[in-house]
């Protein structure tokens, strides 16, 4: 693809660069479809499916109109798979063609299942063997574990189908799903009632070729186009800027995952083997592996991703498309608000010197100048997005549940008295290989407010809570705990929750990233390390 110039180009590359496995499962994929009987004109009328109305619990009981031409309106004779295996090939994206048999079932524990659940696009054909039962299954099944059991995993589900009443399809797919995950389904008025989507999947019904009524003809695909719409629509699943230079680090990490595994080969085995027996008792060597691969995998995103990631050309469009706020678009007078915005995040403060700005905003107010408004709180700005991304980027994400221990940059809050927030400060190998009680070294933060300083945000519900970090020594805690797990300090399984040596609550808050915590180790460090001087007062005073 030839340079970027729009986000949309941007997102489009980077989806094309991440997607590598599509499953198509059909019935007829090794059946000659010449060899089947043609349709007879009275299967092959259409009739008038009216509007799509929102999913009800009788969509299943109604009778489809095509219902009665729905077995034999399969046997397209010109329909060929390998069409679009082949328009899948030309983006090199992988295309399985599977053919399940009539006795095969689609259930979590079935091949047909764990083969469509590890690719990236599943397009199915509606009428498996005359069943559309386990069309709905296996969406069913593919949507809910994108959902619970793979939280971080996109998934597009393409339903594609010679029935004539695509609107029918989507009821009953959107009543099913309504029923199992009845919050995560959302509709967009541009889908046209024939897709819908959760946070990690999108499921889009598309027609075969064939007699359809004009509404259905946006939504019907030749076999050649299906990998265009396939990624057009994979596009809907991750639109933002930010979604499209994470995909563009993840393609890259999946194009070199064979070049990290050979760099660790088998012949390293024993030499790693006999690290680890060097370091027992004292140190588990196999903890390494993730300090490791992490290293491997920032290697590959340093030499792989471009410098700069976005262009000028895709910042300018994302802000030409941006609605700005009325909170910064009423201080603004003299320019274009989108040529002010583009300019604020290409130049950022010198934009209230660019030529022809009359009136502009406070310095102060300039940063809120990207948030959208504050509903609740109008013309104020929201800055929610803000704290969002503050926390992302100093705290670190949970994407299983597993226990959390209590080590260096670990927040706690008091469950009771004051219910003050803690920073464990403990050094890191002072917190593993525990056995008895041992003294944890904190330091309180301070709730901010009144615009005071602030240092760390944490999510508090809905809601964010501003807090500070003063590293004196009069802010310092000891608190014993007792090894309680794998030689650590670690809370109750499934509550969150720590117990000290008295039997004290803490609640877990947080983690922050090592070098954050590290970070703030520092400055607490430098704060009790600091020298009192017999000095000159002249001197001193001059040389603040």
């Amino acid at each position: 693809m030839n340079k970027v110039s729009t986000l949309g180009d941007f997102t489009r590359k980077a989806v094309e660069d991440f997607i590598q496995t599509v499953v198509f499962i059909d019935d007829k994929i090794y059946t000659s479809y010449s060899d089947l009987s043609l349709n007879d004109e009275k299967k092959k009328q259409v009739t008038s499916p009216g509007r799509r109305k929102p999913a009800t619990k009788s969509a299943a009981e109604k009778k489809d109109p095509s219902a009665q031409s729905l077995a034999s309106s399969e046997d397209n004779p010109n329909f060929s798979p390998h069409d679009i295996q082949a328009s899948f090939a030309k983006k090199r994206i992988v295309c399985s063609l599977h053919q399940p048999r009539k006795t095969d079932t689609v259930s979590e524990t079935s091949i047909v299942y764990k083969l469509c659940s590890a690719a990236d696009i599943v397009i199915v054909d509606w009428n498996l063997h005359g069943d559309i039962e386990r069309a709905k299954t296996l969406v069913e099944n593919l949507v809910v574990q994108s959902l619970k059991e793979n939280p971080h995993q996109l998934r597009l589900v393409l339903v594609y189908t010679d029935t004539p009443n695509l609107f029918h399809i989507a009821d009953q797919l959107s009543e099913r799903l309504s029923e199992k995950v009845p919050d995560e389904i959302e509709d967009n008025p541009a889908d046209k009632g024939l897709a819908f989507h959760t946070s990690s999947a999108r499921v889009v019904v598309f027609g075969k070729p064939t007699q359809r009524l004009p509404e259905f003809k946006d939504f019907e695909v030749e076999e050649k186009d299906l990998a265009d719409r396939a990624i057009a629509e994979f596009c809907k699943l991750a639109d933002g800027m930010l979604q499209g230079c994470i995909l563009q680090g993840l393609a890259a990490i999946r194009k070199n995952s064979r070049k990290v595994l050979t760099r660790f080969h088998s012949g390293l085995d024993g030499a790693f083997l006999t690290h680890r027996a060097l370091g027992l008792p004292h140190e588990e060597a196999f903890d390494h592996i993730t300090p490791l691969l992490v290293a491997e995998l920032e290697a590959i995103l340093e030499d792989s991703l471009e410098t700069p990631l976005v262009n000028d050309g895709v910042l300018k469009d994302w802000c030409d498309n941006h609605v700005v706020g009325k909170h910064i678009e009423n201080k603004i007078s003299g320019v274009d608000i989108h040529e002010f915005t583009y300019r604020f995040c290409c130049t950022g403060y010198e934009v209230l010197n660019i030529r022809g700005l009359q009136n502009k905003p406070a310095k102060k107010q300039l940063p809120n100048t990207l948030c959208p408004d504050n509903k609740a709180n109008p013309p104020s700005a929201d800055q929610s997005s803000m704290s969002e991304l503050a926390i992302l980027m100093s705290q670190k994400a949970h994407y299983k549940s597993k226990r959390n221990c209590l080590k260096l940059g670990t927040v706690l809050r008091e469950c009771s008295g004051g219910e003050r927030y803690l920073l464990c400060l403990q050094p890191v190998c002072d917190s593993v290989r525990l056995s008895g009680s041992k003294p944890f070294l904190f330091c309180y933060l301070d709730v901010s407010s009144n615009n005071k300083k602030v240092t760390h945000i944490i999510p508090e519900g809905e809601e964010y809570c501003e807090l500070s970090f003063n590293p004196c020594k009069e802010n310092r805690l000891l608190i014993a705990f007792s090894a309680n797990h794998k030689e650590t300090v670690s809370e109750k399984k499934g509550t969150g929750i720590f117990l000290d040596d008295k039997q004290n609550k803490y609640k877990w808050i947080a983690q922050l990233k090592p070098d954050h915590a590290q970070q703030a180790a520092e400055k607490f460090a430098r704060e009790l390390s600091r020298v009192g001087l017999t000095e000159s007062e002249w001197l001193r005073l001059r040389a603040k």
